[in-house]
């Protein structure tokens, strides 16, 4: 964020597949609607605009879009796939780095909140098929949701070091706080609709410059996504997936006259699916499905 009145675009591209039921640590398909595997795709384009109002303040408004595809077995004996597509939940987070850059320039820290509205649809629905045969629109699984309905503070913070001329360290966290428990949208599970679950993500690592005349640099390190079994604030009733999913994460970068590709594709070493708290009430083993590895691609322009 380093110099003030500049505008900077981000387009980030999210892909994800899952094919595998897990319960816990472990696979186990016997566990999955109908004992039959089920398949998740996913596509999703954050655009961001960052504002810095100086050298050490910035804005960002993000716009999420996402299109899901969620393929399983039906009461019909058969398997249908249901998709989902259009704009998310809209954010705005403030940040600012803690220190002086001139004084500071081996390493900072900042801190940012901000706000994410529930400008996606939470209740998509597309065609169920029944035992009968007969069609019936219900809510696509929440795994391909555009929102979750409800209103999110957002807190955040990031760091980088320098270790050596060619090699410095960084570390990110990001936690979605949500009030709202629940919303009225069904959940697979019957009488029971969708919670308005805690999302978080970190990540930390080194990056190292491999050409700084051509602008190129690759970093490794491990990153961590999960969603809570219990929310930080709120309640926790209604129909969530709690777990968490660890990734080694590999990317490069190419970064030349204010304009940035990066590359990035993390790959699972270890998971956890663990049963929520209405799993638990109605005996029920819980589980989904999980992505082996995603393919993060990012292009932004300084300006």
């Amino acid at each position: 964020l380093e110099g003030h009145h500049r505008w900077q675009l981000h387009v980030t591209y999210r892909h994800l597949g899952a094919s595998q039921w897990y319960v816990g640590t472990k696979v186990q398909e016997s566990a999955a609607p109908f004992g039959k595997p089920l398949f998740l795709n996913m596509n999703a384009v954050d655009v961001s605009i960052d504002y810095n109002v100086t050298d050490r303040l910035g804005l960002r408004l993000t716009l999420p879009f996402s299109h899901g595809t969620h393929s399983r077995f039906y009461a019909d004996g058969k398997r249908h796939k249901v998709s989902a597509g259009g704009l998310g939940d809209i954010s705005l987070v403030a940040s600012r780095w803690l220190f002086d850059f001139a004084k500071h320039p081996k390493g900072n820290l900042a801190l940012g909140v901000g706000v994410k509205m529930p400008t996606g649809n939470n209740a998509a629905a597309d065609d169920f098929f029944l035992a009968d045969s007969s069609i019936v629109q219900r809510p696509v699984d929440q795994s391909i949701q555009l929102g979750d309905g409800g209103w999110g503070i957002i807190l955040q913070a990031q760091g980088h070091w320098s270790i050596s001329r060619r090699f410095s360290g960084y570390a990110q966290g990001w936690y979605l706080l949500t009030p709202r428990e629940k919303t009225s949208v069904q959940s697979p599970l019957a009488g029971v609709t969708l919670s308005v679950p805690d999302v978080y993500a970190f990540r930390l690592g080194s990056s190292y410059v491999i050409s700084s005349r051509r602008g190129i640099s690759a970093s490794f390190g491990p990153r961590l996504d999960g969603i809570p079994l219990r929310d930080l604030i709120g309640g926790n009733a209604g129909f969530r997936r709690p777990g968490y999913s660890l990734y080694l994460e590999p990317g490069v970068t190419l970064a030349q006259r204010g304009r940035s590709f990066t590359l990035s594709v993390p790959l699972r070493v270890h998971q956890n699916f663990q049963r929520s708290l209405v799993d638990i009430q109605l005996n029920k083993p819980g589980g989904g499905d999980l992505a082996r590895y995603l393919i993060l691609a990012g292009y932004s322009w300084r300006f």
